[in-house]
């Protein structure tokens, strides 16, 4: 057999393992461009849900700064409004809990989340904050004619003026617990007579005033 017929032979056997492992370079090469695509689509797509949410610059605080903003006012504070909007006569009076909206890709200015009641007594500098939410399923109370009282038309729950659970007559309370009440910023009061509150909604029909995640 001549040299030439060997080499011929080598060749044509070495021909199929060349293809066999460009086929399988090709195979790697184009998962590695799969996975880095795929990688870098994702990175893109949940980029929104890891960046910390921004307030628009025209919607910022430029007193309270940008930690406020994303709240309505400092450490989860809410403005609700000035103290003298509130007489000191007793009469329990509503107030809308109105805040800005924002999430990972949204941000919408001045919307309602709830309600609260603020009473005021003769004299008093502070006044007394409750959800407006009944702790029994969730309706919403309301002042009786006489603004002696906070009822829920719903299942007859009533209470006092200053939050606890009462027995009107002739009408079991079914309510677990007495009216949430909400803390409010001492210093926004005192230094600039105003009226900042953490709202926040709890559970309803359990004896634990327990705040929703």
């Amino acid at each position: 057999m001549s040299d030439s017929s060997v080499t011929s032979e080598q060749s044509s056997d070495q021909q199929p393992r060349r293809n066999f492992v460009a086929e399988i370079a090709a195979i790697v090469v184009g998962g590695v461009i799969s996975v880095v695509s795929l990688v870098s689509g994702l990175v893109v797509f949940l980029d929104p849900l890891s960046r910390k949410p921004k307030v628009p610059l025209a919607y910022r605080d430029a007193e309270e700064g940008d930690n406020d903003s994303e709240e309505g006012g400092g450490s989860g504070f809410i403005r609700i409004c000035s103290l003298e909007a509130i007489p000191d006569d007793g009469i329990p009076r509503r107030f809308p809990v109105i805040t800005d909206q924002i999430d990972a890709w949204n941000f919408t200015p001045d919307q309602p989340i709830g309600a609260i009641y603020l009473i005021r007594d003769k004299g008093e500098s502070e006044p007394k904050i409750f959800h407006a939410t009944c702790p029994h399923a969730g309706c919403s109370v309301a002042p009786n004619s006489e603004n002696t009282a906070l009822l829920c038309p719903c299942h007859n729950s009533s209470f006092d003026l200053n939050g606890d659970k009462i027995d009107m007559p002739g009408k079991k309370n079914p309510s677990p617990r007495s009216l949430d009440k909400l803390e409010f910023d001492t210093d926004k009061l005192s230094e600039q007579n105003e009226i900042w509150v953490k709202y926040l909604d709890y559970y309803t029909g359990i004896h634990e005033q327990k705040p929703k995640l």
